[in-house]
């Protein structure tokens, strides 16, 4: 690979920090992989694992089907030094697929796979693992695939247990991705977010169907990998220090861990750091940050921030993609309270944290927008796109608080619920872990979402005659949130 082609960069919040007092200044950093197209393999052999749930439920709507169909397709394009495994479980497990299954017993084991009881699903990805490990090299980087789409019923439940094993397995190379399967199901998005966030990994919400599209999303991911376990260093001079964490990531030994990074990715992150120009040698100072691949160095990155006084440095505007970044930081951490909220099912103060979080949005979005020339058309569009994306699933977010709130005890609006905090927990990991691209997918949870929502409101519509007209109103709205797709 081009080490080239991948660049970090340190953008500080504005070019001068006051030179007269303490003060805190935000900082951004910015990883930017400019590859081939993500279908290119730029890294090296993978040593995959598909873990998928063979539940009674899976066997419905054709799920289990697809899942089978799917696994056959991406054996048929790997390459001779990448190995697979495909291990099914419900209240057991069962190792289908193994890197020394002859090729020509692949398929007919696979289609032999057919539904069974309950959901053990830790032991599933236990068993995932283990595989993974066994036949791990110093060459090959280990990909786990989690499907489920029931409730784990047996074995390990807490989560704090599988995010302790989810680090551990990512420390040894291992990344999980977990899909959620089904709109009406079970399953325990709590559990499947935190797995894939404590390894660096992906959580998937699918509503109904589409299980094909995302395991060829996270194959295509897997196949253009560039930095399997990056690393982050920040570098500070005298009088320099962090004052406040602005991001969610594992800090070892001055070392911020990223998830994997692809050919086409981009990842940012931010800190708050308190500068005392009394300890700094002269009128400027450096911050330079590395990135590593394990231990390996790929690159680094500087820049230069000048001290001034005050009327100099507050005439000088906040640069966009900072105060983007760190905007979106804080919107990650509202939304954890809003979960947390609504799992003890207090929605009292949801629209008012909802209705702050889409003013900052919309002031990021015309901040960014009007630095572009600055920052450059195709970052400042990449950025808007990822600003709108979490901008439009809280203004949907809103709508549905107040249908929540006006009608909770229907029975309808408790799936509608379900469905909600399935979405939110999407949302909400793919902002923690900085997954700033969005695609069709993560567009299809909210478009699910706002058709079930309408749905709800037509079945309500009929019940409660005296609400027509306040729910119709609702309808119109949720109408025109679908229709900005």
């Amino acid at each position: 690979m081009d080490e080239q082609a991948i660049e970090i960069l340190v953008l500080p919040e504005r070019p001068a920090a006051r030179n007269d007092e303490v003060t805190e200044f935000d900082v951004a950093i910015e990883v930017r992989c400019r590859t081939a197209a993500s279908t290119v393999r730029a890294g090296g052999p993978m040593n995959l694992c598909l873990v998928i749930d063979r539940s009674g439920s899976m066997g419905a709507q054709g799920k289990l089907e697809t899942a089978k169909r799917s696994c056959l397709d991406i054996f048929e394009r790997l390459k001779d030094d990448d190995l697979l495994t495909v291990v099914v479980f419900d209240s057991s497990t069962e190792v289908v697929v193994n890197p020394q299954t002859p090729r020509d017993q692949v398929e007919g084991r696979l289609k032999s796979i057919r539904s069974g009881s309950s959901t053990n699903l830790s032991l599933g990805w236990y068993q995932g693992l283990l595989e993974l490990q066994s036949h791990m090299t110093d060459e090959h980087y280990g990909r786990l695939i989690l499907l489920s789409d029931g409730l784990a019923n047996e074995g390990e439940t807490k989560k704090s247990a599988l995010e302790a094993v989810a680090a551990r397995a990512r420390e040894e190379g291992i990344t999980t991705s977990t899909i959620g399967v089904g709109r009406d199901s079970d399953f325990q998005e709590d559990l499947l977010e935190a797995i894939a966030t404590a390894s660096g990994g992906r959580f998937w919400y699918i509503a109904e169907s589409g299980i094909d599209s995302i395991l060829e999303e996270e194959f295509r991911n897997a196949l253009s990998v560039v930095l399997d376990r990056p690393k982050v260093e920040l570098n500070l001079p005298p009088g320099v220090s962090v004052s406040e964490e602005l991001n969610s990531l594992r800090k070892v030994s001055r070392r911020y861990g990223l998830r994997p990074l692809k050919g086409d990715d981009l990842f940012n992150f931010a800190v708050r750091l308190e500068i005392d120009p009394t300890q700094v040698d002269s009128s400027q100072f450096t911050l330079s940050a590395t990135l590593y691949d394990g231990t390996r160095t790929v690159t680094s990155g500087t820049t230069d921030v000048a001290l001034a006084p005050q009327g100099e440095v507050v005439t000088t505007p906040v640069h966009a993609l900072v105060n983007s970044v760190v905007e979106q930081y804080r919107s990650s951490r509202t939304e954890e309270k809003m979960l947390k909220d609504m799992d003890a099912g207090d929605l009292s103060g949801m629209k008012e944290m909802l209705e702050a979080e889409v003013a900052r949005m919309r002031r990021a979005d015309a901040e960014v927008y009007a630095q572009q020339g600055d920052i450059g058309s195709f970052r400042a569009a990449a950025e808007m796109g990822n600003i709108g994306q979490h901008l439009s699933m809280s203004e949907a977010s809103l709508l549905l608080t107040e249908l929540v709130q006006r009608y909770g005890s229907e029975p309808e609006i408790q799936l509608l619920m379900a469905s909600w905090r399935k979405s939110m927990y999407h949302e909400a990991h793919r902002k923690r872990l900085r997954y700033n691209s969005v695609n069709r997918a993560d567009e299809d949870v909210e478009i699910s979402l706002l058709v079930q929502a309408i749905g709800v409101t037509d079945i309500l519509i009929r019940r409660l005659p005296e609400q027509q007209a306040e729910l119709e109103q609702t309808r119109e709205a949720l109408r025109e949130q679908l229709a900005r797709f």
